[in-house]
C-alpha cells in the first residue's frame, strides 16, 4: 500500500481518536504563547484544533499526510520534514508531538538526535509535550493480538507480532476499501514501532537541557505511572541559559 492511499483511508480510520484530549491537555501551556510545531502531525486533525491565533507549523514526513492537511487550513504552514533531522529557520513557544508518533523513532541514536533538534528549535523556556506507548502495552496488548474495525467504506484487519528489539512492535495491517463497482480493493501496510522505559526518557531529555515537569498516564494530569498505564505523557521545559 503506498502512503497516497493510506493518507487518503488515514482520517476515516482514525474517527475514534482523542484529539480533543490531546488539545485539552496542550491548551494550559499556550497561554500568552505566539507559536506552536506540531510534528509528525499527519493529516493535521489536531493541529487544525490549535488556536488560529497562534503561527502554527505542522510538520510530516509524508507529503501525501500534508497534501490533505493542507485541504483542512491552509493557514497553517505545513513542511515535509524528518523530525529526527529536523532543520526550520524558526523556533516555537511549543512545541507537540502526539498519538504515539515518538514510537516510531526506534533507536536511541534518533531519539537523541529528536530531542536536541527539538531543543534547537524551541525558545527560551519553551515547552515540549509528547505521549508514547507504554512498556506494559508493549507487552501485553501488542503481543500477537489480532484487532479489526470496519467503516462505511473500510474494512481492515491488524495483527500485532513482537519486534526483535525489546519493547518493539510489528504492526500488520489489511484493508480493504469499497469500490464503486461494489467489489473491495485490498491494500497491505506495515509499521515498525519501539517503547522505551519511563526512566530512559527522562534520562535523555535531561541530557539534552530539559527539565522534565511532568509525567501522566492515560490523558490524566493526576494519574501516576501505574503498572497497566497504557499511554505516557512527558511534559519537558527547555533550560534557560544562566
Amino acid at each position: 500500500m503506498t502512503y497516497e492511499a493510506f493518507a487518503v483511508l488515514y482520517d476515516e480510520l482514525m474517527y475514534d481518536q482523542p484529539y480533543d484530549k490531546w488539545l485539552e491537555l496542550t491548551v494550559p501551556y499556550l497561554n500568552g504563547k505566539q507559536s506552536i510545531l506540531d510534528l509528525a502531525c499527519g493529516t493535521g486533525s489536531f493541529t487544525t484544533l490549535l488556536p488560529k491565533r497562534l503561527d502554527r507549523v505542522g510538520v510530516d514526513l509524508s507529503e501525501d499526510m500534508l497534501t490533505v492537511a493542507q485541504t483542512k487550513d491552509p493557514s497553517i504552514q505545513w513542511l515535509v520534514q524528518d523530525m529526527t533531522a529536523l532543520e526550520l529557520d524558526m523556533t516555537f513557544d511549543v512545541i507537540t508531538c502526539f498519538c504515539d508518533s515518538m514510537n516510531y523513532v526506534t533507536t536511541e541514536e534518533d531519539l537523541n538526535k529528536l530531542f536536541s533538534h527539538v531543543y534547537m528549535h524551541l525558545e527560551e523556556d519553551g515547552v515540549f509535550l509528547f505521549d508514547v506507548h507504554s512498556v506494559w502495552k508493549m507487552t501485553n496488548l501488542f503481543d500477537g493480538q489480532t484487532y479489526s474495525d470496519e467503516t462505511e467504506h473500510v474494512t481492515y484487519l491488524w495483527q500485532t507480532e513482537p519486534g526483535e528489539e525489546e519493547n518493539s512492535v510489528y504492526h500488520d495491517m489489511s484493508f480493504f476499501t469499497l469500490e464503486e463497482d461494489g467489489r473491495y480493493r485490498r491494500f497491505d501496510e506495515s509499521h515498525y514501532q519501539r517503547t522505551f522505559p519511563l526512566e530512559f526518557y527522562i534520562e535523555l531529555l535531561e541530557t539534552n537541557q530539559f527539565t522534565v515537569e511532568k509525567v501522566f498516564a492515560d490523558f490524566n494530569t493526576d494519574r501516576p505511572i501505574e503498572e497497566d498505564a497504557e499511554r505516557i505523557f512527558y511534559v519537558a521545559r527547555k533550560k534557560c541559559k544562566r
